[in-house]
């Protein structure tokens, strides 16, 4: 009788055991496949971006940093393989006005050609542009500092070029754990 029982008693060890090595095994994967996904925390929202080539408002999804003091507001959107950035100002505006349209992020800049500047509202204007995604990983390192448009230099303040290096570098994640 003691036999049976020290036997049952060792079978029902053995099976916890078990149980406790196959919750080990599943948490770890589960650990495993979580962190190698994106680890942001914001999610892309659907917003409607204007694309200059087509002339044309298309549904994109896409990251916002929150608006900045002055009203003005980073954008980066993904429309099938092609990514954007939209810049929303409320100062130096020249609605309508086609020019030169330098980003400087730190030290770097990119300059898009022949860029024109839409009129939002009656005080708000933007630039909508395309971007390669080697730009999205200079966003998300150095964020943008500031950009320059008929001559006329809008400043971001520190918090706000913080605010672009976050939307960017969580933008950059997502669309690198997606190729995968």
């Amino acid at each position: 009788m003691k036999d049976k029982v020290a036997h049952f008693i060792l079978f029902c060890y053995i099976r916890y055991l078990k149980v406790k090595a196959s919750f080990l095994i599943t948490y770890m994967l589960c650990f495993a496949v979580l962190s190698a996904q994106n680890n942001c925390e914001m999610g892309f929202v659907r917003d409607s971006l204007f694309v200059e080539k087509d002339n044309t408002f298309v549904g994109a999804d896409g990251l916002k940093t929150p608006v900045f003091k002055d009203g003005g507001e980073v954008k980066i959107f993904k429309v099938g393989h092609k990514y954007y950035l939209m810049l929303i100002c409320k100062s130096n505006l020249h609605m309508d006005l086609v020019s030169d349209l330098e980003i400087i992020s730190g030290t770097k800049s990119m300059v898009a050609k022949g860029v024109k500047q839409h009129q939002k509202d009656k005080h708000t204007g933007f630039f909508t542009i395309e971007i390669l995604k080697n730009y999205v990983a200079t966003l998300k390192d150095d964020g943008i500092t500031s950009y320059v448009f008929n001559t006329k230099e809008t400043l971001l303040a520190k918090n706000e070029v913080k605010e672009v290096k976050k939307i960017a570098n969580c933008f950059y994640q997502t669309i690198n754990v997606q190729k995968k």
